[in-house]
């Protein structure tokens, strides 16, 4: 899988050159008369190749923060070394982060390009502070000084807390920039084509974020409320920072989980984990069908030998879910205790639901086919239609194969209307601001549940959207959860609840969330894993080796000691 996600960096990265130049003059700025040994990089080629190189850092991670977080099986187990991110972090430093750094660099003395400074700095502010939840202390402030006249190629670790400090500072500066006048037109930006209102906006949104991660080891509430207060941060579905992939295959443009469970035969892609898609089933989740698509009505027979392997939790034990079609603990939950009729075509149905329970460590067996792989959002692959044959039979189709209604133009969701209505609760909920937690929590769900359909019937024609009262259903009923919670701590955790169901497609979101609340608080446990829940990621050998700088005998990456500066709950499984 991440070598699917690292070509689909590389081909998109061509895809948005060839984009970029076939939209703006590579020659506007007049900074040198040798196109084919420039002396400076154009800004808006510059731009769009940081943006796609940054994306490509998010994606490389993206994965395992979903296992991290029981949504899918990626490193779900913490089998975790120091080579486990050594490509993940280069690749960081190397290309995304270096390529903001340019801008930066190129920017600070050009007075008509500030627009592009404040540009690089809110990403800048945004994608550190990503890579400091997932590593803690890193090379910051010397971290490209490799290429100065006083090269430095071993640059020192900062902490983690100091780089935060100077990430808020640069959101700042960016508001500030974008407010100069005389500056040359954005050209070559993928998120918001050059709106500096929207890149204005953003600032703001990622500083409060930061603020957010950061709200129990720093006095934070003036300035989370002077955001809220203000009304200039993400707050409907057309002003969020979400990248949209694209419908070419050559280039490759696509979405990483559209490459790796349709364009690859067999399907690449992992397993999703059964908690997450039995809990959308058990609560009638309206956004299933879009989230997740059967490959198979097959029920497999555990009597037979050449069979039984295949079965999910045939070659582990402690499972909960384990086969839900021949699981009668599920059967009587979804179809029973609900006064309904477990038919054949439900049957067929559940036979579909395949995937692995957290922490089962089983060898991988012949069951690309079988497998429940990602649906029409985020990826834009194909809708689950859930409908049947003139013969009465479930459809279900594999999907390592590409067709006209499984198009990959999907969505990687950054920071959402619906992600800043959580952190706004939380704020409520923790003391700090003052609203209507509730208003925000329906809001919040309103608004995802409206986004999945949009993404997922662009993508797919057969799509189906919910039916209004099956929307209200399923938001009343978490509103009452919500209501029926006896303080504002566990009304935060229903809440954080329905954002581990929201923040579908973003894992950085989830993995956050939880090591700075523990919530939710009833995620399945995993049934094997070979390390406690990873508090950082572990710091790569490479670095080790390498930076002269790098502490050599870096803390296990499971202790308390490891925690990212913001972490004071240090989760740990008992």
């Amino acid at each position: 899988m991440k070598r699917i996600l690292k070509y689909i960096q590389r081909t998109a990265l061509a895809l948005g050159v060839m984009m970029v130049v076939g939209s703006c003059n590579m020659f506007d700025l007049n900074i040198n008369t040798d196109p084919n040994n420039p002396s400076k990089a154009d800004f808006a080629l510059l731009l769009t190749s940081s943006q796609l190189s940054t994306l490509g850092f998010f994606n490389n991670f993206n994965n395992d923060a979903h296992g991290f977080m029981g949504v899918m099986s990626s490193s779900d187990s913490y089998n975790l070394s120091n080579n486990s991110y050594n490509g993940g972090w280069n690749d960081f430093y190397s290309n995304g982060a270096k390529d903001l750094e340019e801008i930066i660099k190129a920017a600070e003395a050009n007075t008509s390009a500030q627009y592009y400074l404040g540009i690089a700095q809110v990403m800048k502010a945004y994608h550190f502070g990503l890579f400091v939840d997932l590593f803690g202390d890193a090379p910051y402030s010397e971290a490209f000084a490799g290429n100065y006249e006083a090269a430095n190629i071993n640059p020192k670790f900062d902490a983690g807390k100091d780089i935060y400090e100077d990430l808020i500072k640069l959101c700042d500066a960016a508001i500030a920039n974008f407010a100069k006048t005389g500056q040359a037109t954005v050209s070559g930006d993928l998120y918001y084509g050059g709106n500096i209102a929207s890149w204005t906006r953003l600032a703001n949104t990622v500083k409060l974020r930061l603020l957010i991660n950061t709200r129990l080891v720093r006095n934070n509430a003036a300035a989370i409320n002077a955001i809220l207060t203000s009304g200039n941060y993400i707050q409907t579905a057309a002003q969020d920072f979400q990248f949209r992939y694209n419908r070419l295959a050559n280039p490759e443009g696509r979405h990483p989980w559209f490459q790796g469970g349709y364009v690859s035969n067999p399907s690449s892609f992992t397993y999703f984990l059964h908690q997450y898609m039995y809990e959308m089933l058990l609560d009638d989740d309206p956004r299933f069908p879009f989230y997740f698509k059967r490959q198979t009505t097959a029920i497999l027979n555990p009597n037979d030998q050449g069979q039984a392997n295949t079965i999910p939790c045939s070659q582990a034990s402690g499972c909960t879910y384990a086969y839900f079609v021949l699981n009668q603990d599920i059967i009587k939950a979804l179809y029973t205790d609900k006064g309904k009729p477990f038919t054949n075509n439900d049957r067929l149905f559940l036979a579909g639901i395949f995937g692995r329970d957290r922490g089962d460590i089983s060898g991988v067996p012949q069951d690309v086919n079988f497998r429940t792989s990602p649906g029409a959002y985020p990826a834009a692959g194909a809708y689950d239609a859930l409908t049947y044959n003139a013969a009465g039979t479930l459809t279900a189709a594999t999907t390592g194969n590409t067709a006209a209604s499984r198009a990959g133009d999907g969505i990687t969701p950054l920071i959402t209307s619906w992600m800043t209505k959580y952190y706004q609760i939380e704020a409520i909920l923790s003391g700090i601001s003052t609203g209507d937690a509730r208003k925000l929590f329906e809001s919040a769900m309103r608004e995802q549940i409206a986004k999945v359909v949009s993404v997922g019937s662009a993508a797919d024609a057969a799509a189906i959207a919910p039916t209004t009262a099956a929307i209200d259903k399923y938001v009343n009923l978490y509103l009452k959860r919500y209501d029926d919670a006896p303080n504002d701590a566990q009304k935060l955790n229903i809440a954080l609840k329905q954002a581990w169901f929201s923040n579908f497609g973003n894992g950085h979101e989830m993995y956050t969330a939880f090591r700075r609340t523990g919530y939710p608080n009833d995620i399945q446990k995993p049934i094997a894993r070979f390390r406690q829940f990873p508090l950082r990621l572990p710091q790569p050998q490479q670095e080790t080796d390498l930076n002269k700088s790098a502490p050599k005998s870096p803390v296990a990456f499971d202790t308390p000691e490891a925690a990212v500066f913001w972490d004071v709950l240090k989760f740990k499984f008992q």
